[in-house]
């Protein structure tokens, strides 16, 4: 029996399949998949996820909008996968950078229904990986990436005919005025693993003994789920040592955990500056940017090119990775200056709705829309 369904009556509540990471991961694109998948819900869609489980990472019992987990690893992955997002109307993948880049091809090439891919850092894409990548892209009915600089890197590797929408990552975070106060509460949080940089911030704490009171830095996250614990201990264990080196082990705490979101907006509203300092030079995205000029906060951050795109508005400062006077000029700038501080404080604060998930549902909602309606009739066979 053919039934037709008219995709864009009114009555017919669309029904779009995530596969994506998701709680209980605690990952950022976990937790962003999340936000979305409840704010496309309130804005009428009927959300199916089919969960992406790593090798190690604990599996759920299914509940909406939940409908099944698959091992990413597992090399039947993308045909039952596919499989159940072919019972919706539309599939939104995500690219994960701890998701084989080739399962996500695969995984296209076996969906019957459009497809909207988010990719969420092109640059993480290894060079071997970039034809896998293309042909994903090629697959897809349309793309969605972070940023204009990441759009303009996807350009370079796919045709013309690829419609590559920007829309930001999606912060759960609103602009908090900073208080009245002396300034010298330093913030990272996300994933602790080398590459994070934050080394460059305590080094700068030493060059900052003249200030009073002395700065402190506080570091928020877990070990990065591409290294093993006893990696992740020992990168935090040469994170004191060279603060111990450096005589500012008392002027850094280390916080090896998630903090719930809750427990997160009081870390930001006690904070006055924003580090995000990566050692990488080619990050055309980062969740973690996105989110911390999201909360009003100054940021100072190395010059990776998604850095150099959301701070040309004054929302921070960026320096030169090889650059620790510049590092640590920026810093005392921001902890000092009140009319520096106020300006990129004001210029964030001015971001921060277009960068929050209501913003970002709405974008995809509409991309959504779009695409159903390029494709008004659908033909189940039961």
């Amino acid at each position: 029996m053919r039934t037709v369904i008219d995709l864009t009556h009114p009555d017919h509540i669309p029904r779009v399949a995530m596969i994506t990471r998701f709680p209980p991961s605690e990952s950022g694109s976990a937790m962003a998949a999340l936000d979305l998948s409840r704010q496309l819900a309130q804005r009428g869609f009927a959300l199916e996820v089919v969960r992406l489980v790593l090798p190690g990472e604990a599996s759920a019992k299914a509940g909406r909008p939940v409908v099944m987990d698959v091992n990413a690893h597992w090399a039947m992955c993308p045909r039952i996968a596919a499989g159940r997002a072919n019972r919706c109307d539309i599939a939104v993948v995500q690219i994960d950078r701890h998701v084989p880049i080739q399962l996500i091809d695969e995984l296209l090439s076996e969906l019957e229904v459009p497809v909207v891919l988010a990719v969420d850092d092109v640059g993480s894409v290894e060079p071997d990986d970039t034809l896998f990548l293309a042909g994903a892209v090629m697959r897809a009915q349309a793309v969605v990436v972070p940023s204009e600089t990441a759009r303009r890197q996807l350009s370079s590797i796919t045709e013309d005919s690829v419609e590559i929408d920007v829309i930001p990552p999606g912060s759960p975070w609103q602009s908090v005025q900073p208080g009245a106060r002396v300034r010298r509460q330093i913030l990272s949080w996300g994933y602790l693993a080398p590459g994070m940089g934050a080394e460059r911030v305590i080094r700068s704490l030493a060059q900052l003994g003249d200030l009073e009171p002395k700065p402190r830095y506080r570091l928020i996250g877990v070990t990065d789920p591409g290294w093993t614990q006893q990696e992740g201990a020992m990168y935090r264990a040469a994170l004191v040592e060279e603060a111990e080196r450096l005589g500012v082990q008392d002027q850094l705490e280390i916080v090896p955990i998630l903090h719930s979101r809750k427990a997160m907006e009081k870390e930001i509203a006690r904070s006055d500056v924003i580090a995000v300092v990566y050692d990488s030079r080619e990050r055309v995205s980062s969740r973690i940017l996105a989110e911390a000029v999201s909360t009003g906060r100054p940021v100072v951050a190395t010059a990776f090119p998604a850095a150099i795109e959301m701070l040309a508005s004054g929302a921070g400062l960026t320096v030169d990775h090889d650059d620790p006077d510049a590092m640590t000029a920026a810093l005392k700038t921001l902890l000092t200056d009140d009319h520096e501080y106020l300006s990129a404080s004001r210029a964030a604060a001015s971001m921060s709705r277009e960068l929050g998930v209501e913003e970002t549902a709405r974008r995809y909602a509409s991309l959504l829309h779009r695409r159903l309606g390029d494709r008004p009739l659908s033909v189940i066979t039961s």
